[in-house]
């Protein structure tokens, strides 16, 4: 992302999800967390887009279009939703 800052490991998990073209992803994911107030630069040879959207909208978005994200997001989201609302997180570096 362009910068740098420490981080907290919250959890991990596998998952394996099979796709339409025959194609299967089976990963074994590490969800880690950290704070930055610097802009990030993107690496365009790594992602096409990006936007940041509030964790309210995100969850709204992601009940109601649930097929727009990737099978290990939906996984991670809820858990990780879970733990900044749990640490009171929602109001840092806003």
């Amino acid at each position: 992302m362009g910068f740098r800052t420490s981080l907290q490991k919250l959890f991990s998990f596998i998952y394996k999800t099979s796709f339409d073209n025959g194609l299967i992803e089976h990963e074994f994911d590490h969800v880690l967390l950290g704070f930055s107030n610097d802009k990030p630069k993107i690496n365009s040879s790594e992602v096409d887009d990006y936007k940041w959207v509030s964790l309210e909208l995100l969850n709204e978005d992601l009940a109601l279009r649930p097929e727009k994200y990737t099978a290990w997001f939906l996984i991670i989201f809820d858990r990780f939703y879970k733990y900044v609302l749990d640490n009171n997180l929602r109001t840092i570096n806003k």
